[in-house]
């Protein structure tokens, strides 16, 4: 069958490469490797599955035995998910979270805060669901003064917090949050209304763990107000950052589209010159902030939007980039996975910060290729743990061997951006455009 999708008139750069994209053809697409990835432990992810299928079993884990089951160095991470999928638990079976909060703290007295926080934000996010106007929705504000709340006419009392604490229907500063549309390892994004220009916007509120310290907050403006001088096509526009203390957010343009995941789901593949045509354009808008020194360290195809007005792929979620700590394990606020250790070079994977930079960038974007190419992603595994281990100790299959279509000259190209090494890839993203470039004239016009 052909699982060959088109992505409905995503246009190219404004070159000589302007030109629609060729309709589907029929493509064999070769059937999904079977081979298994060697098995091997993962400290976090195992538990987080075994411990949530329990409690679904109306089972009642301690999770002091999963922590002793654990190497110190992973025992926060591994308890705050834990404590979260439990205090949820009990919040869907009605149970008020705040007679657990003694008994909580009095079993875990060295991690007051971690409980007192997660008991903290799903009160706080009961409450406002309880309190919800069946016709405008929940309404809250975030540390904004009492003369600006307001949200469908209502007035609306500031609710003083250490950290922004956002729901959709909030009033955050002048901006009002529509809905949530997704979040991620470093934050969530709203779309919001700008009433000041009368425009969308796109709003990321970074989690409160990811500026636990000065030099955490520091590295956040700094490198979102470097971001906000960028100007590319490709590259998501930031329109302002939030510098209150306890009130950090940034401003960004909203996009309109999908996200690019979405035209890959069920192992989907592009046809192979728009697949290149996006990773040229993708790769030439990344060596503008490479230039100054800013590595995003988290491309992958949710981060990818396309926009439905201009046809074209924008690379989102910049203002964080820097300040994401790589030697920490890839988990979403939530103890699941997220950024999807599958697009993480193996210098990343192995928590090496001194070796991240621009060929990181690039070994992210080369999956991404694989990706829209064969709809197989170059390594796999069924845990975190055995993905990190696979990134840098498993050689790729190369991606003609999927695809047949594919020649050896793109393999090639693609194979060396996700060299294990960063010395064995392309010297830059520039570099990396120029030789997609150049295979796209010798596939000549498109037809």
């Amino acid at each position: 069958m052909d699982t060959a999708l088109e992505m409905p008139g995503l246009i190219v750069s404004s070159s000589s490469e302007r030109a629609a994209m060729p309709s589907s053809a029929p493509i064999a697409t070769a059937a999904r490797s079977q081979t298994k990835p060697a098995r091997t432990h993962d400290p976090i992810g195992e538990y987080i599955v075994r411990f949530t299928d329990e409690l679904q079993a109306g089972l009642r884990p301690k999770i002091e035995d999963y922590l002793n089951e654990v190497a110190p160095p992973w025992r926060e991470a591994l308890f705050a998910s834990l404590l979260r999928a439990e205090l949820e638990t009990q919040s869907d079976n009605d149970e008020p979270l705040f007679i657990f909060r003694g008994q909580y703290l009095d079993r875990f007295p060295d991690r007051k805060v971690i409980v007192e926080r997660l008991i903290g934000e799903l009160e706080a996010r009961i409450t406002t669901v309880s309190h919800s106007d069946p016709a405008t929705g929940p309404v809250e504000t975030v540390g904004v003064p009492a003369a600006k709340a307001s949200l469908a006419g209502v007035p609306v009392a500031p609710v003083p917090a250490p950290t922004v604490a956002a729901v959709s229907g909030a009033i955050l500063d002048r901006f009002q949050l529509i809905r949530e549309l997704g979040a991620g390892t470093n934050g969530k994004v709203f779309l919001a209304y700008d009433p000041r220009l009368g425009r969308d916007v796109a709003i990321k509120i970074p989690h409160p763990e990811r500026l636990k310290s000065s030099c955490d907050v520091e590295r956040f403006l700094r490198t979102s107000r470097a971001a906000a001088q960028l100007r590319h096509e490709n590259l998501c526009p930031i329109y302002e950052v939030n510098d209150v203390p306890g009130n950090y957010y940034l401003v960004m343009a909203f996009i309109k589209g999908k996200p690019l995941s979405h035209f890959l789901t069920d192992h989907k593949h592009l046809p192979i010159r728009q697949a290149v045509l996006i990773t040229k354009m993708l790769a030439t808008a990344m060596f503008k902030p490479h230039q100054k020194g800013i590595v995003h360290r988290d491309l992958k195809p949710d981060n990818i939007q396309i926009d439905e007005e201009r046809r074209a792929p924008v690379i989102m979620d910049f203002g964080l980039a820097h300040f994401e700590q790589a030697d920490a394990p890839q988990l979403t606020y939530y103890g699941q996975l997220l950024g999807t250790p599958y697009y993480m070079s193996p210098e990343q994977a192995l928590g090496h910060t001194e070796l991240i930079g621009p060929s990181s960038d690039q070994y992210s974007l080369g999956v991404i290729l694989y990706e829209m190419l064969t709809g197989q992603r170059p390594i796999t595994g069924r845990t975190v743990g055995e993905v990190l281990k696979n990134v840098h100790s498993q050689q790729p299959v190369p991606p003609n061997q999927h695809r047949p279509q594919i020649d050896g000259m793109l393999a090639g190209l693609c194979l060396k951006a996700i060299a294990k090494s960063p010395s064995d890839r392309f010297a830059s993203m520039l570099e990396f455009a120029k030789e997609l470039s150049a295979y796209l004239k010798l596939l000549g016009p498109a037809s």
